[in-house]
């Protein structure tokens, strides 16, 4: 007998990855459409969900589409749209992973940083829609380990590479149980003198709950004693935009025929920002979709810029070559990183050709 999936087990699998706390404050992600409850044999994976999209799923009796860019970006004041009345009547849940996928590392700009062939990457801006927390929490020595690996668990102590970081500190401390308390250590109405070990860890905001959680759980002492001190910083682990090499220097001109050929896009428009097309390159910033707005972040780190929906005035002004190489073909890499994500044996996953998407209706001339 064949394990039943359902919609909220696709959901977690993907929000394991992509965590829907770090989508930016303007952003609509998640569940747009069907119950989390409903059975799932056949999933498509789409960049849109556009009408040829909801007719190719139709058609191939599709249980659950995932796409990138939201249904429903805005409230809604009635249903008469024919895709959401087409996706009601043929019962196929939309579920979308937006902002919070382009700034992950199974996200969307590495996956285009791997069709790329870039290497040594870091973060072109760690702006995401999350907050940096600090906790410090007093326990006993002999509690000590217990409590960290199951803070671990809970995504605690993850500084980019690397996992399990805390410092922790012996302290002394002291406290007098009262009438009614039911102290771990000690006699009530007697004071405690005590060493601790002070741990002191960094989690994201849409962790927080459940580590005070896990600490309330696990701790020995019935009321446990902890601080939360907001970060004025991001964490380093997520991020908008990226930059990294290619393996060795290659002409302005080369590098963007390779994109074109990479990317499988109709064409590329290239701005030399006073370069000659033979300039060579090896330092390249990306992001997918439209990066316009991280632009600044690449001077002084990156020899060029590619991404898409770069504007009039933001080509002028740019101080750098940028590689305009399309919106739908700068994001449509990350289907197949999330194809890998939800891949097992229950499943069938169908990816909707870019073929038949509607940008293939653009007349060049």
């Amino acid at each position: 007998m064949t394990d039943i999936v359902k919609v909220s087990d696709i959901i977690k699998k993907i929000n394991s990855i992509a965590d829907p706390g770090l989508a930016l404050e303007w952003d609509n992600v998640g569940l747009q459409v069907g119950s989390s409850e409903a059975e799932v044999s056949k999933i498509m994976l789409t960049l849109d969900v556009t009408e040829k999209a909801v007719e190719f799923a139709i058609a191939r009796n599709v249980d659950l589409i995932i796409s990138h860019h939201p249904l429903i970006f805005h409230s809604l004041k009635s249903v008469t749209d024919s895709k959401l009345l087409n996706l009601i009547k043929h019962d196929i849940a939309v579920f979308c992973a937006h902002t919070n996928l382009d700034v992950v590392k199974k996200g969307v700009n590495f996956a285009l940083a791997e069709k790329l062939q870039l290497h040594n990457l870091d973060f072109l801006s760690p702006e995401t829609g999350a907050e940096l927390f600090q906790i410090s929490v007093y326990v006993p020595q002999d509690s000590m380990d217990l409590l960290a690996e199951e803070l671990f668990k809970q995504g605690v102590g993850v500084v980019g590479n690397y996992t399990h970081c805390l410092n922790d500190y012996e302290v002394s401390g002291q406290y007098k149980p009262e009438k009614g308390s039911n102290p771990y250590l000690g006699e009530k109405g007697k004071l405690r003198k005590i060493t601790e070990r002070k741990l002191e860890f960094f989690v994201d905001s849409f962790n927080l709950s459940s580590v005070i959680a896990t600490i309330k759980k696990f701790h020995p002492y019935e009321t446990p004693v902890y601080s939360i001190v907001p970060q004025k910083r991001m964490s380093d682990n997520y991020g908008l935009g990226l930059i990294g090499e290619i393996k060795q220097e290659i002409s302005i001109a080369e590098l963007a025929l390779e994109v074109k050929n990479k990317l499988e896009a109709p064409y590329v428009k290239l701005w030399l920002a006073q370069k000659s097309r033979s300039t060579q390159v090896k330092k390249i910033a990306i992001c997918g979709g439209s990066g316009s707005s991280l632009l600044k972040s690449t001077y002084g780190r990156a020899d060029i810029f590619i991404s898409a929906d770069f504007t009039y005035h933001t080509v002028l002004e740019s101080r750098i070559p940028l590689i305009d190489a399309g919106h739908f073909y700068t994001e449509y890499p990350v289907l197949e990183q999330l194809k890998s994500v939800l891949i097992c044996k229950e499943l069938e996953i169908i990816e909707f050709p870019r073929t038949q998407h509607e940008i293939n209706q653009q007349i060049i001339l």
